[in-house]
C-alpha cells in the first residue's frame, strides 16, 4: 500500500487540493503532535446536500485545537461538478451517475467513476474510521438520523454503533451492506464507517448545524483524537437489520398514482396507522384528486418538498419505527 501524502506533513492545519481528470476537490488536513489514528470526513458526496459542506467549511476555517493526536482529514465538497450545478437527483452533470453508486471506481473510467477511484485510494484506505455526511437533498424533507451497515464483523459493529452514538440523530439505522456506496468501499477495507442524514428541503437549519458540531465534537474525543469528558446519549430508536426487505427504503416508498401537484397531509416525523391519509396529488387536467395512504403502520421518515411530482415518483417514506 503506498503512503498516505500527509505522512510527511508537519504538526498543525495544512490545505491540498487533490487532482483528478479535469476536476478535483480540497482537502483540509490537521496532523497532531502524538501520532494516533486517522479520521476521515467528507460531505459533498450528492451536489444539493449542504449540511456536511457547511459543517466541515467552519471547521476547517475555525477549528485550530491545541492538544491532538492522530490525523484528522476533511474533504467539505467531494463532488464538486454536482454542487457547483446544484444538481438534484444525486448524478453528476459530466456523466448523469451517482457518485454513491459507483465506488470502487474505476482509473480509466467515467468522471465520477475516476473521482471514487482517487478518493478510495487517495483518501479512504488510509483513514482507520470514516464520516460521510449527507441529507435528503433540495427536493425532500426527513427526519435526521445516523446509519452505518450491520456486518459480521463484531469489533467493527461495535465501533459503529459507538461512532453513531456520538450525534444527536433522532434514530439510528443499521442497514444490510449495498455495493457502490462510499460505506461499502469503508467495509471493504475493514473501516468503521457512519453516515449522517440532515433535514435538506435545500437549506441547512442551524439546530442542525450546532448538533453535527456537538457531535463532531463528540466523536473526536470518544476516538481519542481530543481530549475531554464525553456524554454519549444513544439515538431514541435503534434499528438494526440484517434482511434488506425490512429496511430498503424502496421498499417503503409511496409512489405518486399520476403527475399533478404535491399536497401535504402529515408532516415528517408524524406517526401513522396504515391506511391513513398522507398526501395528496391534484392532476393538472382538472380530474379528481388521488389520496395516498400509508402502506403501513409507522412513522414518515421523509417526504417529498417539491410540489411538481410526476408518476411513479416517490412521495413519502413510511419506516416502521414507533
Amino acid at each position: 500500500m503506498t503512503r498516505p501524502f500527509w505522512r510527511n506533513l508537519a504538526e498543525g492545519f495544512h490545505h491540498r487540493r487533490i487532482r483528478w481528470g479535469k476536476g478535483g476537490f480540497d482537502c483540509f488536513i490537521w496532523r497532531g503532535k502524538q501520532p494516533g489514528p486517522v479520521l476521515l470526513m467528507n460531505g459533498g458526496t450528492h451536489g444539493d446536500e449542504y449540511e456536511g459542506p457547511v459543517l466541515l467549511a467552519e471547521l476547517t476555517s475555525s477549528w485550530r485545537p491545541k492538544v491532538l493526536s492522530g490525523t484528522v482529514v476533511a474533504v467539505p465538497v467531494l463532488d464538486e461538478a454536482s454542487f457547483f450545478a446544484g444538481r438534484q437527483g444525486h448524478v453528476s452533470p459530466l456523466d448523469g451517475k451517482n457518485l454513491a453508486r459507483v465506488f470502487p471506481g474505476k482509473p480509466d473510467g467515467s468522471p465520477t467513476e475516476q473521482l471514487a477511484h482517487v478518493f478510495l485510494n487517495r483518501l479512504l484506505k488510509h483513514a482507520d474510521f470514516y464520516v460521510d455526511f449527507h441529507s435528503a437533498g433540495a427536493m425532500n424533507e426527513l427526519l435526521p438520523w445516523v446509519g452505518y451497515f450491520t456486518i459480521e464483523d463484531e469489533k467493527i459493529m461495535e465501533k459503529q454503533r459507538l461512532m453513531a452514538q456520538c450525534y444527536d440523530r433522532w434514530w439510528c439505522w443499521g442497514a444490510p451492506y449495498n455495493p457502490g456506496r462510499t460505506l461499502s468501499a469503508a467495509y471493504k477495507l475493514g473501516i468503521p464507517a457512519i453516515y449522517l442524514e440532515g433535514q435538506g428541503k435545500g437549506d441547512v437549519a442551524p439546530e442542525d448545524i450546532t448538533a453535527l458540531h456537538r457531535g463532531t465534537k463528540r466523536l473526536l474525543a470518544t476516538l481519542g483524537f481530543t481530549r475531554g469528558k464525553v456524554d454519549l446519549r444513544p439515538q431514541r430508536i435503534t434499528r438494526e437489520a440484517d434482511d434488506a426487505s425490512e429496511h430498503d427504503f424502496d421498499g417503503q416508498q409511496h409512489p405518486a398514482p399520476c403527475n399533478g401537484l404535491l399536497m401535504w397531509v402529515v408532516r415528517v416525523g408524524k406517526r401513522v396507522q396504515q391506511d391513513e391519509k398522507v398526501a395528496i396529488i391534484q392532476p393538472l387536467d382538472g380530474s379528481k384528486a388521488h389520496v395516498i395512504h400509508a402502506a403501513k403502520r409507522g412513522r414518515v421518515v421523509l417526504a417529498r418538498r417539491q410540489r411538481s411530482i410526476c408518476k411513479g415518483e416517490p412521495a413519502a417514506w413510511v419506516v416502521a419505527i414507533p
